[in-house]
């Protein structure tokens, strides 16, 4: 019996937390297999990081679409294995901008590596179904981005 696919679009939320999860332990393995202790819920910082050089976290969070603690959390679990450091904005002292470390700039290119063969296996995966979960995903983010779960609820439960 598998109760939350048996629920359907109730629990849509649940399902997808589900995947996430079955991925992201995948992805540890993946790291743990080439011998990086790098943890996937770091990848859109360290990434954007990567990408953008130097950024502060309210930046960091408006790009990922992440929250501000999101951000500030992932930020001090990357420091404190050396990968990114934080100093405080010269514009605002009450600011941080994060960068990647030396360490972080030396282990890029070995992330690199995966990431381009965890694209490549999600790729095939994807693009051999019937339907494309990414394009899916993107319709039912479109959808709260124009009105909040709790807008469309309220609006649903009038007319019901």
């Amino acid at each position: 019996m598998d109760l939350i696919s048996e629920l359907g679009a109730l629990a849509f939320g649940s399902r997808l937390k589900r995947m996430s999860e079955t991925i992201m332990r995948g992805g540890e393995e993946v790291y743990r297999y080439y011998g990086i202790d790098f943890q996937p819920k770091w990848f859109p910082l360290f990434y954007y990081l990567a990408q953008k050089g130097e950024a502060g976290i309210m930046e960091i969070a408006e790009g990922l679409h992440v929250t501000h603690p999101a951000v500030i959390q992932n930020a001090k679990e990357l420091e404190k294995k050396g990968l990114i450091v934080s100093t405080k904005s010269t514009e605002d002292a009450r600011k941080r901008n994060l960068t990647l470390s030396e360490k972080g700039k030396e282990l890029l290119p070995q992330l690199q590596t995966i990431w381009q063969q965890i694209k490549e296996m999600n790729s095939e995966l994807i693009d051999t179904r019937e339907h494309n979960i990414l394009i899916a995903l993107k319709e039912i983010e479109d959808v709260w981005e124009e009105k909040s779960f709790i807008e469309r609820f309220k609006m649903f439960h009038q007319l019901n």
